[in-house]
């Protein structure tokens, strides 16, 4: 048990993506898509997961309105962008067979990417709407708030 039994001994501050943020990402996604010709839904969520902010572009198919948050789930709670999930399902045919239908929400295709903050998780971008490899240029390009 520590020692010290303050409120902080037992709580830990991390960063977080405030709506401000969100909404900048987004601005920032749907710029870069209208740029390169795509029509995309954009999602920003939590750490946990959690929506913060979104927009569907109004030619965008409906679908990629859950594509686009799911995609930025699975990098939230993974830690992992989605395009690299294939690879890492590439070499495990256990954790490829099983995974999908096991692991709630999981995107295996690019689009959604963690967004780091001070070396910690503090939440993801997903984008849907075109072909993955767009998907993921335009998540990229978001992200450069943060450089």
């Amino acid at each position: 048990m520590p020692e010290d039994l303050s409120p902080r001994s037992y709580a830990r501050s991390k960063p977080v993506v405030t709506k401000v943020a969100a909404e900048e990402l987004i601005a920032r996604a749907m710029a870069h898509a209208e740029k390169i010709g795509k029509t995309v839904a954009i999602a920003v969520v939590d750490d946990g997961g959690f929506l913060v902010a979104f927009s569907r572009m109004d030619a965008a198919n409906p679908a990629a309105a859950q594509i686009a948050i799911d995609k930025a789930y699975t990098a939230a709670v993974s830690h992992i962008a989605t395009h690299k999930w294939q690879e890492i399902m590439a070499n495990d045919e256990p954790l490829r067979i099983g995974a999908p239908g096991v692991v709630h929400r999981l995107m295996t295709f690019g689009g959604g990417q963690p967004i780091v903050i001070d070396g910690q998780v503090a939440g993801a971008i997903g984008s849907s709407g075109g072909h993955w490899t767009g998907d993921t240029e335009i998540t990229t390009e978001a992200l450069k708030l943060f450089e």
